[in-house]
């Protein structure tokens, strides 16, 4: 798990003997419990100025059409790291608060860590086709609707084949998991668009300093 990716999520410029501690002891519980599953689907794609038409639904959102832009296929994608992380967090609420801010990071570093090495699939298809893989862009990116959730939970039966669940306000159980739709496009100049600069999220502070990385 990348150490920078950690701080940043737990909004600490620099680390010290107390912090490096807590995250690998973090580290070493998170590898001993994740249970990492994966599915995905290849799907057909039509954008539109308004949204996205995958595998023949309709998926309202102008960032994601903008995300898929010149793309005409399209892979769903839907990951999990399974439901011994958050029994690790309730428990760990319960008797080691101090490492629980830290767990938070350090899963959410992993989710998106192991999530990108599942997706190799996506890029052998890829490399074979002479395409190139857009960044995941998921439900509840810019105006990118979290109900649509629903959709990719029944194309890719997420819930019969690696156990995610959705609640009724469509957010997922386990609680590390991710969605997404990864656009496939012969251009790959509109292929390397880093995960900060994919999301129109322009107050996230996470953006902010990615941007400010990139001008230095």
């Amino acid at each position: 798990m990348e150490k920078q990716e950690i701080l940043r999520y737990l909004g600490a410029g620099n680390s010290d003997e107390q912090l490096d501690q807590l995250i690998a002891r973090a580290q070493e519980l998170l590898v001993q419990v994740s249970t990492p599953r994966y599915v995905s689907g290849r799907f057909s794609l039509s954008v539109k100025r308004d949204g996205a038409v995958l595998g023949g639904r309709f998926l309202p959102s102008k960032t994601l059409a903008a995300h898929l832009r010149g793309c005409r296929e399209a892979f769903l994608v839907a990951f999990t790291l399974g439901p011994g992380v958050d029994a690790l967090i309730k428990r760990c609420e319960l008797t080691e608060m101090a490492l629980v801010p830290v767990l938070q990071a350090c899963a959410a570093v992993y989710t998106e860590e192991q999530a990108d090495l599942a997706q190799r699939d996506l890029e052998d298809y890829a490399q074979r086709a002479g395409l190139y893989l857009r960044p995941r862009y998921s439900p509840g990116y810019g105006d990118f609707s979290l109900t649509a959730q629903r959709f990719l939970f029944d194309a890719l039966q997420v819930s019969k084949k690696i156990g995610i669940t959705l609640t009724d306000t469509c957010l997922m159980l386990p609680m590390k998991s991710i969605t997404g739709v990864v656009g496939l496009s012969p251009d790959p100049s509109l292929c390397h668009v880093g995960k900060c600069m994919s999301c129109s999220a322009v107050h996230c502070p996470f953006r902010k300093a990615a941007e400010n990385d990139d001008q230095e």
